[in-house]
């Protein structure tokens, strides 16, 4: 029979022929051990010999001397067998995924080959089928388009044409002077009329040419209403046109040419020219830096509150604005408006002085000379 041949690196098992020796020897031991006991039992002054120390024995046939276990049951070879175990079984799961790693990208590489070399194509056949499937995506991206082209005039068309989006109510808001009926009308918008056939901005335009009109808002509530929301210019002023009068605001637009004499006062002597009073434009820029000038006095006056007694203003001489007061018949001469505030008080203190009584007020000199004062002066 052939002999096995010994391991030397196998430190957990033994060999057949040691393992043999090792058994004689333990029966041996027993039987030894048993007549050592024997004999304590019968041994003299009944004294107990003392066990038999083999720790330190070498054992005939052992490769190698098994180490002592600590208390605290580390550095054991089972334990340190474990753990290198352990740290051989970490070492193999990363090369394993490593492994299937590299494997995927074989794998890819050789589909992506594989595809290349399906038809035997050489690489003009190649790059011809790669021109032939990204112009196929543009021809499916190109229909997709359409398609959503195509249903979004759908949704117009069925807008345009159902009934559920006729108007059917016009909301007016913010109007005094212009009746709701003419900003309507003006808007050009009709009742029974698809909603989204009148736009906003052109909604807008038609009402403006209205001269009272200053600002516009138009909104619009699906499915049926029409909101406009104005903001009115207001007539301050008038002026003499003919037998007519002209009313302007503040900021000297031309808003209506009527025959109505509104209780507004009236500027006199301004420079524009007739043919440009137009409604919705705006007087020429000489009349415009004097109408500053009586806003202000306007102003001053209500401030003392005698504005509402101004009837009539003269303009055309800067140098020398006149005020004529219908109700206590008088005229001022106002002169160039410096200091217009000390002007202001002379004047009403000279109206309470001559209450009543028709005459020129003159209030033209340098009042900062100090050798002029306003004087009033009777009519004969």
């Amino acid at each position: 029979m052939q002999k096995k041949k010994k391991n030397l690196y196998d430190f957990d098992y033994e060999e057949e022929e040691e393992r043999k020796l090792k058994r004689k020897k333990e029966k041996a031991d027993k039987k030894s051990a048993s007549k050592k006991n024997k004999k304590k039992k019968s041994g003299k002054h009944g004294q107990a010999e003392t066990k038999k120390k083999y720790d330190d024995e070498i054992i005939i046939g052992v490769t190698r001397v098994p180490e002592r276990k600590k208390a605290n049951g580390t550095n054991s070879p089972t334990k340190r067998t474990n753990q290198s175990i352990t740290k051989t079984n970490k070492k193999a799961s990363k090369d394993k995924v490593n492994i299937e790693k590299k494997d995927n990208h074989n794998a890819k590489k050789i589909k992506k080959e594989a595809k290349r070399s399906v038809y035997n194509y050489d690489e003009e056949d190649y790059n011809l089928q790669l021109k032939m499937q990204k112009k196929k995506k543009r021809i499916i991206l190109a229909l997709k388009i359409l398609t959503a082209i195509i249903v979004f005039v759908g949704i117009i068309c069925f807008c345009m044409l159902s009934p559920i989006f006729n108007v059917n109510t016009i909301v007016v808001e913010g109007n005094n002077i212009i009746s709701k009926e003419e900003i309507i009308s003006l808007s050009g918008i009709k009742k029974n009329e698809n909603i989204f056939k009148f736009s906003k901005s052109q909604i807008s335009k038609n009402i403006k040419q209205n001269a009272y009109v200053n600002e516009i808002k138009v909104s619009k509530s699906i499915p049926d209403t029409i909101k406009i929301t104005i903001e009115e210019r207001v007539p301050q002023y008038m002026l003499e046109f003919g037998n007519g009068y002209v009313y302007i605001n503040n900021q000297g637009y031309i808003l209506e040419i009527s025959n109505q004499k509104l209780e507004l006062p009236i500027i006199l002597g301004i420079s524009t020219k007739e043919e440009n009073i137009i409604e919705g434009k705006r007087l020429e820029q000489e009349d415009l830096i004097k109408l500053g000038t009586v806003i202000k006095i306007i102003d001053v006056a209500e401030n003392n509150g005698i504005s509402n007694l101004i009837t009539t203003i003269d303009i055309k001489d800067s140098e020398n604005y006149t005020l004529y007061l219908e109700s206590e018949k008088k005229t001022v001469y106002l002169g160039d408006c410096t200091n217009l505030e000390t002007r202001m008080l002379y004047l009403v203190s000279i109206m309470n002085n001559e209450k009543n009584i028709e005459g020129e007020i003159f209030i033209n000199m340098n009042l900062n000379l100090g050798t002029e004062y306003p004087f009033f002066r009777e009519s004969i």
